[in-house]
């Protein structure tokens, strides 16, 4: 007769375990709430055209970056990757770079910023074709 209590209390300590694993879940769950959403780019991009190429400006309008992003550049016809640099920027902090005529050789060039902690859509930030 002890063999039935005995499953009763296997059963008893199952439940108690799937409640506590229960509660554990609950409270993750609330803490996913709690995470702040992604800080998205607030960009200033300006361009122009020099006697030495293409020059581009871009500056931060938005909070401090959490992680770095990267900065890439490409010929903007057919989207070939010229060259890319990692990056993290400050409140109104300002990077600027020329592409030399050189490195241009008459095609498009555009720039695009790429974050690590939120995906975005790959389009071009700004573009420009000095001739």
């Amino acid at each position: 007769m002890t063999f039935p209590k005995m499953v009763m209390g296997l059963c008893t300590a199952t439940v108690l375990s799937l409640a506590s694993f229960s509660a554990a879940a609950q409270t993750v769950s609330q803490a996913e709430v709690a995470v702040t959403p992604p800080t998205f780019l607030q960009l200033e991009v300006t361009t122009a055209c020099n006697d030495k190429g293409a020059v581009f400006k871009i500056t931060n309008r938005g909070a401090k970056w959490p992680q770095t992003g990267y900065l890439k550049l490409f010929r903007a016809d057919d989207r070939s990757l010229l060259g890319e640099r990692r990056l993290r920027l400050a409140p109104g902090q300002k990077v600027s770079f020329v592409v030399k005529n050189k490195v241009m050789q008459g095609r498009p060039v555009a720039v695009w910023v790429k974050p690590e902690w939120y995906k975005r859509e790959m389009e071009y930030d700004a573009s420009i074709n000095c001739r």
